[in-house]
């Protein structure tokens, strides 16, 4: 699974923090808290951990989210559902850091935090939850508890797609990340296409966001759908659903084209599984020889060689089947 996008989550914040924001992304330093109320130093502290995470300085992050935690000046004061984005944020650090049983602990903490919230669940309690649920789908999938992970992905995957209809831009990314998990974790092939096909109209969503306002989060996030969708194909070719593998691949190279305009390894790759299928269905062989004919020079510029043998034996054996149809037509006439 990708990790966590921690941004998704994080609550809104009471203070206009655009000074500050540009403070920490200039200088690369925590701005001075003395004469800041202590709730708008919380904030800032909280957005320092998102750069320390975002920027790669995460050996860093651990100690800044201990000291808004644990810290007798900071966690008293420290707003019950940040608190649980803070822990989110631990938890997202030990996971990447391989250490999954304290990542268990975080994630207990958070729910501590969560469960003292009381009122209507708004939205920001909800993408917390989700963040929530999506880590410990995570976690529990490497341990091999894969039941426990079937289900924290699907409660993740409804409480996203929720979340998207009130804030496209916010949360389409890690609902796409959530989809393309479900391929490795959900093992029941016919609940994997479920799955998919459920959430298909998302991806017209984050099209649409992606020609209005690109950006790379976006970006990430529909390159791993096209990594879905193949993966979806390839299900779909072994199960002997030709045509459904025809419309993944189609749709995994129609997307692909919005994240890079070049033919590269990834298109190739696409490309051979769509040629696959089409040589499958007996009145879309042809358009499966010209597809493979033109694939086989792209292959030998990008020196993919087994890709190479693959396009050749493909083409070859495409003669011989026809010729084995022929002699057994033969027979029977």
């Amino acid at each position: 699974m990708k990790p966590l996008l921690i941004e998704t989550s994080l609550p809104k914040l009471s203070y206009d923090h655009t000074v500050d924001r540009a403070r920490i992304y200039t200088t690369g330093t925590l701005p001075s808290l003395e004469a800041m109320e202590p709730r708008r130093a919380i904030e800032v502290q909280a957005l320092y951990v998102l750069f320390l995470v975002n920027e790669g300085r995460e050996s860093e992050a651990p100690a800044m989210i201990d000291t808004l935690v644990f810290n007798e000046q900071w966690a008293p004061q420290l707003p019950p559902l940040l608190a649980a984005w803070l822990w989110i944020a631990r938890m997202t650090l030990f996971i990447k850091g391989g250490d999954n049983m304290l990542a268990l602990g975080a994630a207990e903490n958070a729910l501590q935090a969560l469960v003292t919230i009381e009122g209507k669940k708004r939205d920001d309690f909800l993408a917390v939850l989700a963040s929530l649920l999506y880590n410990l789908a995570s976690v529990h999938n490497a341990l091999g508890d894969s039941m426990r992970a079937t289900k924290e992905l699907t409660q993740a995957q409804k409480l996203f797609t929720r979340l998207v209809k009130k804030d496209e831009n916010r949360f389409s990314p890690m609902l796409l990340y959530a989809i393309e998990a479900s391929t490795t974790i959900i093992t029941n092939r016919d609940k994997q296409l479920e799955v998919l096909a459920q959430y298909q109209a998302t991806t017209e969503q984050c099209m649409k966001q992606l020609e209005d306002a690109p950006g790379e989060q976006t970006l990430d996030a529909l390159s791993a759908l096209v990594d879905s969708l193949k993966s979806e194909g390839d299900l779909s070719l072994e199960m002997g659903n030709q045509r459904n593998a025809v419309k993944y691949y189609t749709r995994a190279l129609r997307y692909q084209k919005k994240v890079s305009n070049t033919m590269g390894y990834k298109e190739l790759t696409i490309s051979i599984g769509l040629a696959k299928a089409l040589n499958r269905i007996i009145n879309r062989r042809e358009a499966a020889e010209q597809l493979l004919n033109s694939l086989l020079p792209l292959a030998h510029k990008l020196n993919a060689s087994n890709e190479v043998i693959e396009i050749e034996n493909l083409l070859n054996n495409r003669g011989r089947n026809g010729n084995i149809m022929n002699m057994l037509k033969g027979l029977f006439n």
